[in-house]
């Protein structure tokens, strides 16, 4: 199914300056990206939707964030805290997409879905510590038997998110 494309939080045009599409793969990956990246509570009707990986409690007397996880010093109680939280986000992200892909099917508009864009399986995740930095690998396997990487990295300031 296509979706608009989103860089850097703004819609991305075409060289046509159309607003630009995404899909298979690339719409998986963009999706999960701005599934993790929302912070929890910032939709009056979801306050359930979003992740606590971005959300920011307060600033510190220098002003620099702090959150649920930025700025949080890392240790292996941080570290198995960011797991369960893109572990519990990726699958509410699955089980929205199989409620999605049902409806779809009962109205007959299963050919809208590519199988590049469903999230089949979450392999694994994985963390570890690069100096200030949490490194969250996740290896994702596509309805199209294809494998997708995601990098999460939180910090003392900002979470990132990429994909390889």
């Amino acid at each position: 199914m296509k979706n608009f494309r989103i860089t850097d939080g703004d819609l991305d045009l075409s060289h046509s300056n159309r607003v630009d599409m995404v899909l298979g793969r690339d719409k998986l990956t963009q999706d999960l990206t701005l599934w993790l990246l929302e912070p929890l509570g910032t939709g009056y009707a979801t306050p359930g939707f979003g992740s606590t990986l971005n959300t920011v409690v307060s600033r510190d007397t220098r002003g620099r964030r702090e959150g649920r996880f930025i700025g949080q010093e890392y240790t292996e109680d941080v570290a198995v805290e960011i797991e369960t939280e893109v572990d519990r986000v990726l699958n509410l992200y699955q089980q929205d997409q199989v409620q999605k892909i049902r409806q779809a099917k009962a109205e007959g508009r299963l050919y809208l879905y590519s199988k590049r864009e469903i999230l089949n399986s979450i392999d694994s995740i994985t963390s570890n510590q690069d100096r200030d930095t949490a490194v969250i690998k996740v290896d994702i396997t596509t309805g199209a038997n294809q494998e997708l990487d995601l990098l999460a990295q939180v910090d003392t300031e900002e979470v990132q998110i990429s994909a390889s």
